[in-house]
């Protein structure tokens, strides 16, 4: 099954569970009498907010099968749009209701309601100025999450005690089967996959200075074989006593995918509390857990005749992993490297991306902002005048890859659709590393 058919069949089914409970509460209406039609649409705007607020949990519950088709860059940004949108729901529906002539609501409906969109909106909240509000990363997931399950469980508590369209069969099947799912899901996030972990251990190997703020961290599986991987692919890296710690944060695989003895490498910059506190105190025999592999950014999804590698800042990472997996397999296509940074100073992985670039059939080009006398790199930010200085002829026929700072990745993907990239041979990747 292609991965654009998989993409689709699972958009489908998406838009059909959405609307699931909607559909049903209209299949088996127990009113006989016609009601306000500001009731009606107020029920219908409820329904389809319930739906969206528990399929929020599939986009984040790192399911291999529906991610791959979309990659986590896609998955995570539709999660934001559809909690933005679950938002705007659960606040037209009271919105509505109060419309309605004559309505008096029970007060333990209202209590309930108001809990879930008090929840809701809270949650957006710190989500949107997390930074602005000065949340460190594993104070905000908690108040994400707890936020998100007392927004589902109030909901249920408001719909069963407002006994309206969910006391008739379908209605409530759909609700129930609603229910289960989001009990399912907590259960296989919050335990199943933790206990899984626990018996997959790994040690750290090697913790090493990369430069430009980073480091190497070197891991290998305790006990077990490990995984494979494909280059550019991302991880869940969790430190702490156990998997069932808070501590746990997306980063990009940086080595080898094709390494004999199943060893995995990250690079972390010092972006946050626990990338530039807790990674440079790992040592090794230090114990982790590594929850992956994720991620569709990588040059093994489609064919090209060689790649365009635009990075910035850590996200330099992924790159130094498709580069190494290539030389590993003795591939022999032309590969672009265009690294964005301030100065040289601040380029991770500088010397062994330079060693690379005299390996392999690999054009390095840097871009400083602040370059110094003798570099030989383009001078200010990424533009149009250095991509089409540098991108190869038929670069049609080539996969581009680009990782870094949001600001970054937005210029050069704009750039390259500017230059007449199809949007197709375009592929990011986008996640705090904190």
């Amino acid at each position: 099954m292609s991965l654009l058919f998989r993409g689709v069949v699972w958009f489908g089914l998406y838009l059909l569970l959405a609307l699931l409970p909607l559909l049903a509460a209209m299949w088996a209406d127990p009113y006989n009498a016609p009601r306000p039609w500001q009731l009606e649409v107020a029920l219908a705007l409820g329904f389809i907010g319930f739906a969206l607020m528990v399929l929020e949990y599939t986009l984040v519950a790192r399911l291999h099968a529906a991610a791959e088709p979309f990659g986590t860059d896609a998955l995570v940004s539709f999660h934001r749009l559809m909690g933005l949108a679950t938002v705007a729901f659960a606040l037209a529906h009271p919105a509505m209701l109060e419309l309605v002539p004559g309505l008096r609501a029970d007060r333990a409906v209202a209590g309930s309601g108001l809990l879930a969109l008090l929840a809701l909106l809270i949650l957006a909240a710190t989500s949107i100025w997390r930074r602005r509000l000065g949340l460190r990363w594993e104070s905000w997931d908690r108040i994400h999450r707890a936020c998100a399950a007392l927004a589902v469980l109030s909901t249920l508590a408001h719909i069963g005690l407002a006994q309206g369209y969910a006391r008739s069969g379908p209605a409530a099947w759909a609700v129930l089967a609603f229910a289960l799912l989001f009990a399912a899901l907590l259960l296989r996030f919050r335990l199943w996959r933790p206990l899984r972990l626990r018996a997959r251990p790994w040690r750290v190997l090697s913790n090493q200075d990369a430069g430009g703020s980073a480091r190497l961290l070197r891991v290998a599986p305790d006990g077990h074989p490990g995984w494979r991987f494909r280059p550019g692919q991302f991880a869940w890296l969790i430190t702490g006593r156990s998997p069932f710690s808070i501590q746990q944060h997306p980063i990009s695989l940086a080595g080898d995918a094709e390494a004999p003895d199943g060893h995995l490498e990250f690079g972390i910059k010092a972006l946050g509390d626990w990338s530039g506190e807790v990674v440079p105190r790992l040592a090794p025999g230090d114990r982790v857990w590594v929850d992956g592999p994720y991620g569709a950014f990588t040059p093994d999804r489609e064919p090209a005749q060689g790649f365009v590698l635009i990075a910035g800042g850590i996200g330099v990472a992924p790159m130094r992993a498709i580069l190494l997996s290539l030389k590993s397999r003795e591939d022999p296509r032309h590969i672009v490297l265009i690294v964005a940074a301030h100065d040289r100073e601040r380029v991770v992985f500088r010397e062994e991306l330079e060693a690379l670039s005299r390996s392999m059939a690999v054009t390095l080009v840097y871009v400083f902002e602040a370059p110094a006398a003798g570099d030989v790199a383009e001078a200010g930010l990424l533009s149009r005048e250095v991509l089409a200085r540098h991108l190869p002829p038929h670069v049609e026929h080539y996969q581009c890859f680009i990782c870094g700072p949001p600001p970054m990745m937005d210029l050069a993907e704009s750039l390259l659709l500017d230059l007449g990239i199809a949007p197709a041979r375009i592929q990011t990747e986008r996640f705090e590393v904190i």
